[in-house]
């Protein structure tokens, strides 16, 4: 059963999110639960969850939530059982921010937004994909300084910190969006856009063809059978 925690704000985000994933979960066989400890404080039984994937959120990392407390205690238990645990976006900076504290996490000195080509190396959460890698971007916070036990797996010109695993453990944390493309994306922008006077000068894009983005899906793909 994979466990996802949804940390959006938004219902509407929200439930773009859990779409999503719910179509990536059945194309990998594999059950789902959803889980917003923002509506749902009690956390869920965890011995029937095998993987965990954290979302992202509108929420800022370096601000503290009333609802971390039972996220804290969901990741703890899935990092204690060494099951698999993928974070996204914010979900990446929370592990980050659980296991090395608020040094580590940042505004970012440059948001990204748009699609941005993500250089990366080799790893099992990669396997299949072909360069380039194309994929969303929409973030104003990043971790930043990873110690030893990270091993940074990805990257962009503006974001050193793309992707990283936890050495020897099935845990990784992407700052980028691979479940996003074109269709599913576009109220975030828009939401950012109306906030963000400058959210024009910090929009890229990379994307030559949209069947670029497709191969985004292997990521999860592959951590489904992690």
């Amino acid at each position: 059963m994979l466990l996802v925690a949804d940390t959006f704000v938004s219902d509407a985000f929200a439930a773009t999110f859990d779409r999503l994933m719910a179509a990536v979960a059945e194309k990998g066989g594999s059950e789902v639960e959803f889980w917003r400890p923002l509506r749902q404080p009690g956390a869920p039984d965890l011995c029937r969850c095998s993987r965990l994937i954290l979302s992202g959120s509108e929420t800022s990392i370096v601000d503290n939530h009333p609802w971390e407390e039972p996220l804290v205690a969901v990741l703890d238990g899935f990092l204690g059982a060494g099951k698999p645990v993928l974070g996204i976006c914010h979900g990446h900076q929370f592990i980050v921010k659980r296991l090395l504290g608020r040094r580590r996490i940042r505004h970012a000195p440059v948001p990204e937004f748009g699609y941005r080509r993500i250089e990366f190396t080799a790893n099992p959460l990669f396997a299949g994909i072909r360069e380039p890698l194309v994929s969303v971007v929409s973030h104003f916070d990043e971790v930043t300084d990873l110690e030893e036990e990270f091993a940074v797996l990805a990257s962009s010109p503006d974001c050193p910190v793309q992707a990283f695993q936890l050495k020897g453990r099935p845990v990784w944390g992407v700052q980028f969006h691979p479940e996003y493309g074109p269709g599913s994306i576009e109220e975030i922008f828009a939401d950012v856009e109306k906030s963000f006077p400058e959210y024009g000068n910090f929009y890229h894009d990379d994307l030559r063809q949209e069947a670029d983005l497709e191969q985004n899906e292997r990521i999860f793909l592959n951590f489904l059978e992690m």
